[in-house]
């Protein structure tokens, strides 16, 4: 085996540079079917997450998304600091994250922490593309305060059996299991009566409706259960006890796929700056902006996921950066509507359209995993001690 053979291998003892350089040169080598990955199409979930699939499958049967998992559960070892190089990497190459790998990212160290035997059969799936995953959380009647939920799980005989109502679950149509909250204790018992279930979306009494959205795209699903049978066995962490990891798999939700969208819209500046037209008044003011606000989003989750990463869990201050994500998605979305008009409102191109999808969506950031709203809120009286308001 040549040097240059041994460079381009993912290597769990490498440093987070030898990782990078690794990385650049077996992408040059892949080039090929790297290219397929390149630019997005405006099309629905149900075409981009199963073409999306060959790249997933690519960086997994590589190796380099196994950086940073344990062997145990299909991993290479070394450290998830690599991984996050990895998916840099890609978008500075200008290549398309698959969606379901940052979903994995927010899933998967939950599972591996509360539910390892599960991790143990489904985290390779994930990482090559085999299995969607999705989150059952919200309820319409159960947003930001899920401790309202109503989704009622009552045993029988070794499992439980699950009715109720979940809405806004990205990619809920097109996923196989969801990570799934529902009430196992008495009406009023807040957030200390709620257990996490891994629910399989075949189930008998699982029906998955999409969600068609304003960007054209159905994001999202709602998923109605029917006396739904779930094994004990895919209880995640305690019953009564599904706070814990929730809230341990909101940490990676606000500042581990932070990172992974901060990435992804540089890369999306940089093609607006490529496009705007010669002598657009007030460019270099819009396009300063929304980098600014994406340096201080890459400061923050920099400093966010190398803290996740090393074993400790973040408190309230992982508030900061769900906010500084939903500004950061807005602002660059906003400076592409405001630098490329009156294209974004009368070209029927398809990087147009992809655009103004963008940018429709960019409008609900600042509302799902936490609304902003609820952010502050935690801001000012988890870390900077403000009272409450009366």
């Amino acid at each position: 085996m040549g040097v240059t053979d041994t460079v381009q291998q993912p290597d769990p003892l490498a440093s987070l540079d030898q990782t990078a350089i690794a990385f650049r040169s077996w992408m040059q080598l892949k080039a090929e079917e790297f290219e397929d990955h390149r630019h997005r199409l405006p099309e629905d979930l149900d075409i981009t997450l199963p073409r999306a699939r060959a790249l997933q499958a690519l960086l997994w049967d590589g190796g380099w998304t196994r950086l940073g998992w344990p062997l145990e559960l299909g991993g290479l070892g070394g450290t998830p600091l690599q991984r996050a190089v990895v998916t840099e990497e890609l978008s500075v190459a200008g290549y398309q994250l698959p969606m379901m790998h940052g979903v994995m990212e927010i899933i998967a160290p939950m599972l591996a922490r509360f539910a390892h035997e599960l991790a143990q059969r489904h985290l390779a799936a994930a990482g090559r593309g085999d299995e969607f995953w999705c989150q059952g959380f919200s309820e319409p009647d159960a947003g930001s305060d899920l401790g309202s939920l109503r989704t009622r799980a009552v045993p029988d005989g070794d499992g439980y059996r699950i009715s109720g109502q979940k809405m806004w679950s990205s990619s809920a149509h097109l996923s196989h299991w969801s990570a799934l909250l529902a009430r196992t204790g008495e009406a009023g018992s807040g957030y200390r009566g709620l257990t996490l279930f891994w629910v399989e979306l075949a189930s008998p009494g699982v029906r998955v409706v999409p969600t068609h959205c304003e960007n054209g795209r159905s994001e999202t699903s709602e998923i109605f259960l029917d006396d739904v049978y779930v094994p004990s066995s895919h209880i995640i962490g305690e019953v009564g006890g599904g706070w814990t990891p929730i809230m341990y798999l909101m940490q990676f939700e606000r500042g581990g796929y932070a990172w992974i969208r901060q990435a992804e819209l540089h890369g999306r500046l940089a093609d607006v700056v490529g496009a705007i037209p010669a002598g657009t008044p007030g460019a270099a003011e819009v396009v300063g902006d929304a980098y600014l606000s994406l340096l201080g989003l890459r400061a923050r989750c920099k400093s966010t996921i190398t803290t996740l990463h090393s074993g400790r869990d973040l408190g309230p201050e992982i508030s900061v950066d769900k906010l500084l994500l939903g500004m950061a998605e807005q602002t660059v979305t906003d400076a592409a509507r405001h630098l490329l008009w009156p294209r974004l409102e009368m070209s029927e191109d398809d990087e147009t359209e992809v655009w103004r999808n963008d940018w429709a969506y960019s409008r609900v950031t600042t509302v799902y995993g936490g609304a902003a709203e609820v952010q502050r809120d935690l801001v000012a009286q988890r870390l900077l001690g403000l009272p409450r308001e009366r």
